[in-house]
């Protein structure tokens, strides 16, 4: 009975997500990590795979990547996936229903990501290049 109900919840999540209003900001937005995290970039297909939950450890050792999801930036993932948020939610039921994936943490603003990132050592999101400060990593994203 529970796949039944997932699966509808998801069906009606994807048939919302056609009349979700679009959030577009100008605000261009910055990847950052915990202070830990080694390195100093990341490429767009390795912030995709985090994201769509393909990619679950930072290489060389760097143990779990926790992705950190801020839920007011739907522009975010309409620049990286061409979906909405909504669409990005629904793709994560079906991760979580089909292969018990954890879903990204959802954060409702910039400070609570921040707080969390700096907290969680493998820890990985975005917000707006006005909203950071030195708690964070920047990574700086490579094409």
């Amino acid at each position: 009975m529970k796949t039944g109900f997932g699966i509808a919840l998801i069906l009606a999540v994807i048939l919302m997500a056609g009349a979700a209003p679009s959030n577009a900001q100008s605000d261009e937005y910055a990847i950052v990590a915990n202070k830990e995290t080694q390195g100093a970039s990341i490429n767009i297909a390795a912030l995709k795979g985090i994201y769509l939950r393909e990619v679950r450890s930072w290489g060389n050792g760097g143990g779990e990547i926790i992705p950190v999801d801020l839920s007011t930036a739907n522009s975010f993932y309409q620049n990286l996936f061409g979906k909405t948020y909504v669409q990005m939610q629904a793709y994560w039921l079906n991760m979580r229903i089909k292969y018990s994936v954890d879903l990204p943490v959802t954060k409702k603003d910039a400070e609570s990501v921040k707080q969390f990132i700096a907290e969680n050592k493998g820890a990985i999101g975005f917000i707006k290049n006005s909203d950071v400060d030195d708690r964070v990593k920047v990574l700086k994203v490579n094409k």
